[in-house]
């Protein structure tokens, strides 16, 4: 009896070992832009984690200021490295970051290693430290930053100047010499502490603003290999160039962000694979259709769901079924001003982001909870072995189709009218579920739209400005 429990046992963990190393990889992260602590480990729990999200970015843990008029980019005005913010307190950040990682979710922390504030005479930060422009008692003096002499103002006016964008003031912030060993020294002491505590990653703030020797220095001194994602908002004739970043981890490539806004907007989706030819290396970026910058941005043609909810649903499917980059899924909260922060209490610390049942309530948004969006991430996730785009099919401008190798299917219809043509495919012939209609249901692999893929065609409906995904392991019966 004992030598047959001895196999049972043996066996359940062969069995289990053979499901986890057989299981899809995790392949998307998403950001919870200003996400409290507490919020964030619960949906690591409840959602990321079942869902199969790799990573999540969250906001800089550090203080930051306090003006009292709750701005959002009051997050990225540091006042020390003290690890209280109204996203909670060190303790719950250290909790958030245990959690998650115990539900196979990454965390990647958003730092700034670039400034700290801007013009706040006798400041006081979220913690109560106390502060000026130059003088950070303890920590920085005037001598650690930058004074580069130009305008008498030392701001950045002039982009195409590669001094003035690496030694001058980015809107007023105190820009830090990063050139400096000492202040080396303290920045990657902060990374350090957060890294001790289980990041598995950094996205660096600003980082077209430092040059990328100073960051590569800065990096040098964490005590173990992480992931890293530079802040690379580039313009055109700008002399900061995304390769510059590209030797010590991976660049916001925010020129995909503008050509598939662009390319939605004007009705030319079937162009996009043309206009990305000439993109960097797929292994070096993260692409999103949105982020907390430019989402605020009065001019930009950015499909986000509070613009545009059709075509920011569109924006989703083709950011996880093209293979190209590090996908980051955008989560965040509706507002009606620029400035405009999360809601917060009367301590100043975020709230209000569940109703009673753990759904997201208004103002926030949880654009990565709609519906879709779960599917979405089991498509990149499943259709990773083929990172390629195979049989390559345009109807209109509009229409766009191809497959991920004989893995995967997806379709994609902008236009104002139903798509129906059959299809060329790589998939084996059969009948499969479209993932993204309403009666699928993923627990089960249940539907009741069936797609019958014959002779190496897919039998296409399509509503108007809807999508269609097919894998080779969801088939519908006949």
């Amino acid at each position: 009896m004992k030598l047959g429990l001895v196999l049972v046992l043996l066996l359940s963990s062969l069995q289990a070992f053979a499901q986890l190393t057989n299981a899809a990889p995790r392949t998307v992260m998403v950001q919870l832009f200003e996400w409290p602590w507490t919020a964030v480990a619960s949906e690591c729990e409840t959602v990321l984690g079942p869902q199969g999200y790799a990573a999540v970015q969250v906001s800089p843990p550090q203080e930051h200021v306090r003006l009292g008029q709750n701005n959002w980019w009051e997050r990225y005005q540091p006042v020390s490295y003290k690890l209280e913010s109204r996203s909670g307190t060190e303790a719950e950040f250290r909790d958030m970051i245990k959690r998650c990682r115990a539900s196979g979710v990454d965390v990647y922390v958003d730092v700034i290693l670039n400034h700290m504030a801007a013009r706040h005479e006798n400041g006081v930060g979220f913690a109560g430290t106390r502060y000026e422009k130059y003088s950070h008692p303890g920590l920085y003096s005037a001598a650690d930053f930058h004074n580069c002499g130009r305008y008498n103002d030392n701001e950045i006016r002039n982009y195409k100047d590669r001094f003035e964008v690496q030694f001058c003031e980015l809107v007023g912030l105190a820009d830090l010499r990063t050139e400096s060993e000492i202040v080396r020294d303290k920045l990657g002491a902060y990374m350090n502490q957060l890294l001790d505590m289980g990041a598995m990653g950094f996205r660096i703030d600003a980082a077209k603003h430092i040059p990328a020797e100073d960051i590569a220095a800065i990096l040098s001194r964490l005590n173990r290999s992480v992931y890293i994602i530079s802040e690379t908002l580039i313009g055109g004739g700008e002399p900061v160039q995304y390769q510059e970043y590209t030797g010590f981890g991976d660049v916001n490539y925010f020129i995909y962000t503008y050509d598939l806004g662009n390319a939605l907007y004007d009705g030319q989706l079937a162009q996009l694979p043309q206009i990305m030819s000439g993109y960097l290396d797929s292994k070096s970026v993260v692409v999103f259709s949105e982020n907390h910058d430019i989402q605020r941005l009065a001019g930009a043609r950015i499909p986000s769901y509070q613009k545009n909810p059709e075509l920011h649903f569109l924006s989703q499917v083709f950011l996880l079924t093209w293979p190209y980059g590090y996908p980051q899924v955008f989560s965040g909260y509706s507002f009606q001003d620029y400035n405009e922060g999360p809601r917060v209490d009367a301590q100043g610390y975020t709230t209000g982001l569940f109703d009673a049942r753990g759904g997201c309530q208004a103002p926030w948004s949880c654009e990565h909870r709609l519906a879709g969006m779960a599917e979405l991430v089991q498509f990149h996730n499943a259709t990773d072995g083929a990172f390629v785009a195979t049989r390559v099919w345009r109807g209109t401008n509009s229409q766009l189709a191809f497959s991920r190798s004989r893995l995967g299917f997806a379709a994609l219809n902008a236009d104002a009218s139903a798509l129906v043509a059959r299809i060329p495919t790589d998939l084996a012939d059969g009948v499969y579920c479209n993932l993204l209609d309403p009666s699928y249901d993923r627990l089960s692999r249940r539907c009741t739209q069936k797609v019958l893929v014959q002779n190496g065609q897919v039998h296409a409906q399509i509503a108007p400005r809807s999508a269609m995904i097919l894998l080779h392991n969801v088939r519908g019966s006949k």
